[in-house]
């Protein structure tokens, strides 16, 4: 067994002194196996951040770590057996629990391994230094490659030589740089930059899912732009995703989102910095239409790339002097939150071109999103029951158009109109040219 050094300690806080978390290392324990937590939630509760996920490493067979927590009364999940992983399952909290491993074989996407009980072994595996972070439940740290040290400065280093890690997964491309967007300060490790430059083409055998969420990993840090750019200048994104190129106008929408606004409503959105970075291709006839086929390269859901294909669409039709009659329409047939993002969406494409908006102009955009905050749905008073009641049209098309036209005037009015004025209305109309 090969033995990690302790070099450090830190105070547990939050899940790691949960009594749920207890019974896991106890059960552990109990078997005679060792436990520690590795990796993201040492790495956050060095920093004093948030700790979400409980990654868990232990030095037990997987078949082990089963027997072990079920006899303890826990509930247990074979998330990957294969490859040592398993989780454990209370009323308050889920702990994905990994054998400790090292690799066999990799092809640049995925890796055989090996169970082993040498924590120095496990820890050679992984990708970066202070994802190589071990803690004991009392706050013992183990730290074998100075992680914690690049974590305060603010650094992302590969374990080893950086093409080597690389090349046993090309994800790890990415992962430097959403690393970088949460972790690190610039400048970039050189060395690393480099090794990803050197291996971007790997990329293109990364499944489309894979690749997506690292991304908007990646774009739900606080100012990703940055790291944005540097991933074209050394010509990663290029490689993958050559649409993502409008940097100036994600510069704009994460300083909206995160800076300049404090409207509760308005919080910094992955999918909102995506289309803000998104810049549909020179030679695209249909720019909706490729936007629908960036949504489907990328394997974002129907609910988020609907959503993605109406900010690029919506934000066409807004602008900063837009009519009060304007508003309200779009704010009818879009809803407040699609109209919430083609503005921002829209402010930021303004914002990202000279001149600067003045205060005038800025006022105007904000006046927007308070509308979108202030509005209360309506519906059109009238139905097509109504009109078949009234033998104005029969069901089918002429219903249809009738509908449209009231729905034409109820708009032009303010949404005044009520039931019995449509009605009038529609009574007055020639429905006979309408057919035609």
């Amino acid at each position: 067994m090969t033995a990690l050094t302790a070099t450090g300690h830190l105070q547990p806080y939050g899940v790691m002194t949960h009594p749920d978390t207890a019974r896991v290392f106890d059960a552990i324990a109990a078997h005679g196996g060792t436990a520690r937590f590795v990796g993201g939630i040492v790495r956050d509760a060095l920093l004093k951040r948030a700790l979400v996920d409980v990654d868990i490493a232990c030095d037990l067979k997987p078949e082990e770590t089963v027997t072990a927590l079920e006899k303890a009364g826990l509930k247990v999940i074979l998330t990957g057996l294969k490859h040592g992983t398993i989780t454990a399952i209370t009323d308050t909290y889920a702990y994905e629990i990994t054998t400790l491993r090292v690799d066999v074989t990799t092809d640049g996407r995925h890796a055989e391994v090996a169970f082993t009980d040498s924590w120095l072994g496990d820890a050679k595996r992984r990708d970066f230094t202070f994802n190589a972070l071990y803690c004991d439940p009392d706050g013992t740290i183990y730290d074998p490659f100075d992680g914690e040290a690049d974590l305060r400065e603010g650094r992302v280093h590969f374990i080893g030589v950086a093409e080597d890690r690389i090349a046993e997964d090309y994800l790890r491309i990415l992962r430097f740089f959403r690393f970088q967007a949460w972790f690190g300060r610039p400048p970039l490790d050189p060395i690393g930059a480099e090794a990803c430059r050197k291996g971007a083409t790997g990329l293109r055998d990364i499944s489309p899912e894979r690749i997506r969420d690292e991304m908007l990993k990646l774009l739900r840090s606080r100012s990703p732009a940055a790291t944005i750019a540097d991933m074209i200048g050394f010509n990663v994104l290029p490689v993958i995703l050559p649409d993502l190129a409008d940097t100036p106008r994600l510069r704009m929408m994460e300083w909206l989102d995160s800076t300049a606004l404090s409207d509760p409503a308005i919080m910094p959105d992955p999918l909102r910095r995506l289309a803000a970075l998104y810049r549909a291709p020179k030679n695209a006839d249909d720019e909706l239409q490729a936007a629908t086929e960036f949504c489907k390269a990328l394997r974002l859901s129907n609910n988020e790339a609907e959503r993605f294909a109406a900010m690029i669409s919506n934000a066409n039709l807004i602008s900063a002097d837009m009519s009060k009659d304007a508003i309200r329409r779009d704010l009818y047939r879009m809803g407040a939150d699609a109209f919430r993002d083609a503005v921002l969406l829209a402010w930021a494409t303004r914002a990202a071109i000279p001149p600067r908006a003045d205060s005038t102009e800025n006022r105007q955009w904000q006046g927007l999103l308070q509308a979108a905050t202030d509005w209360v749905p309506v519906k059109l008073p009238i139905q097509g029951r109504d009109i078949l009641a009234a033998g104005l049209a029969p069901a089918g098309p002429q219903m249809g158009w009738l509908l449209k036209l009231a729905e034409e005037y109820w708009l032009a009015n303010a949404f005044v109109p009520g039931r019995d004025d449509l009605m009038t209305y529609l009574a007055a109309q020639d429905t006979a040219k309408l057919q035609e």
